[in-house]
């Protein structure tokens, strides 16, 4: 039996000590100078934490920082614990390989904690609809990723027409490879995991994966990097951070298609 890992993340959305790499995976993956480590007790973690990271690991971090910030002021840390930013995205263009391009994102303050989803939905590069809810006043950042990413799925089943084809990104890899690569062996097991493991989001997890195999010839998911100025993703961040703040529990329409930029500009 592997031995139990304890996990420290000093730059990421989140820091702090964790036990479960599920839940450390999107809290650094895609993260400007994300520094963790791994540690076999948990009073070696705590220790390393408080220590800080190492020397080399800190400096690598403050100069990616300091490059991302160069000429410009701090961006305020929002609920959700990830940094907002009013960036243009560099090199980021739409593929025309595909009509529709839906963006999900979600929050959650603290983790766990009171959690919300947003989704963007753009046609033919003109962005068209926007979408907040899914409010938890008990839930996770993968939760919260998990029912972003399930919304813009239901969404583009509504969607598709004759020779259509949409594009969902999100910029958690622990929902996107839940769905495309780790769906099929659990479902295979019985909805659980190596050793017989629970799963955690199971019921969840399973519905979408349901509905994703429903549109897979027509519907492609893929990673866009997080915080990075990509109009779609900081869009659906911020409506997350509203289904937050306004506990919206449902999943509604939000009327602000033309007042985009004032949305961009929240903190």
């Amino acid at each position: 039996m592997a031995k139990k890992k304890f996990y420290v993340v000093w730059v990421g959305k989140q820091t702090g000590v964790f036990t479960d790499w599920a839940v450390v995976q999107p809290l650094v993956a895609g993260h400007p100078g994300a520094k963790h480590k791994s540690f076999l007790s948990m009073e070696e973690a705590k220790k390393a934490l408080d220590s800080g990271a190492p020397a080399a690991e800190a400096a690598s971090a403050k100069a990616a920082s300091g490059k991302a910030a160069s000429g410009k002021a701090a961006s305020a840390k929002a609920a959700s614990g990830k940094l907002r930013t009013t960036k243009k995205a560099q090199g980021f263009v739409f593929d025309k390989a595909y009509d529709i391009h839906i963006f999900s994102d979600g929050a959650c303050d603290p983790n766990p904690g009171e959690a919300g989803s947003g989704v963007a939905v753009y046609e033919q590069g003109i962005l068209s609809e926007l979408w907040y809810g899914c409010y938890e006043s008990l839930g996770t950042n993968n939760t919260a990723e998990l029912n972003a990413l399930y919304k813009a799925l239901e969404i583009a089943e509504k969607m598709l027409g004759s020779s259509r084809r949409i594009q969902i990104l999100s910029d958690s890899s622990y929902s996107l490879n839940a769905i495309t690569k780790w769906s099929a062996g659990w479902e295979k097991n019985g909805w659980t995991r190596k050793g017989n493991q629970v799963l955690a989001n199971k019921a969840l997890i399973s519905s979408m994966y349901s509905l994703y195999k429903r549109l897979a010839t027509d519907v492609d998911l893929t990673h866009v990097k997080g915080h990075s100025g990509v109009e779609g993703n900081e869009l659906a961040d911020r409506l997350s951070l509203l289904a937050h703040r306004e506990k919206i529990v449902g999943f509604q329409m939000f009327d602000g298609v033309s007042k985009k930029e004032a949305l961009l500009s929240m903190v």
